[in-house]
């Protein structure tokens, strides 16, 4: 088992206090515990790889049609897989030359759904696209 960096520091920071309470020198309060242990959590949250703000980074693709793919009842979006009967509202909207594609209620792992941005021009077309691999029931909501 690998133990990361973010994890040592905070089991780090929680055995200093309670080294430092155990000494003698402070006395022991949960509320600084508690403290103490989510302030060193700081790092570990604003990291890209896997802290809070991994979701709100969308793929830009020029081709989506080919980026969105179906296959053995699944809609690949790129790397990813979302089999096409746990589908049941597609986001899509257009905001000046961009346009936005997600799948809100189908996360790919905690608190990342799919989503992607792309041409305006070619929202018809993606949405078409969708609407022909996906079931009659899905909503498509904007």
């Amino acid at each position: 088992m690998k133990i990361d960096k973010y994890t040592l520091l905070w089991l780090g920071s929680i055995a200093c206090y309670l080294l430092i309470t155990a000494i003698g020198v402070l006395d022991f309060e949960l509320v600084t515990l508690a403290a103490i242990s989510n302030i060193t959590m700081l790092p570990f949250l604003f990291n890209s790889k896997n802290g809070i703000t991994e979701y709100r980074k969308q793929q830009i693709v020029k081709d989506p049609i080919n980026h969105l793919t179906f296959n053995d009842n699944a809609l690949n979006i790129g790397s990813d897989s979302v089999p096409v009967q746990q589908i049941r509202k597609v986001a899509m909207d257009t905001c000046g030359e961009t346009s936005f594609f997600s799948l809100p209620y189908n996360q790919i792992k905690p608190g990342v759904v799919p989503a992607l941005e792309f041409p305006s021009e070619q929202f018809e077309d993606v949405k078409s696209h969708l609407k022909k691999g996906l079931p009659e029931t899905v909503i498509f909501i904007s």
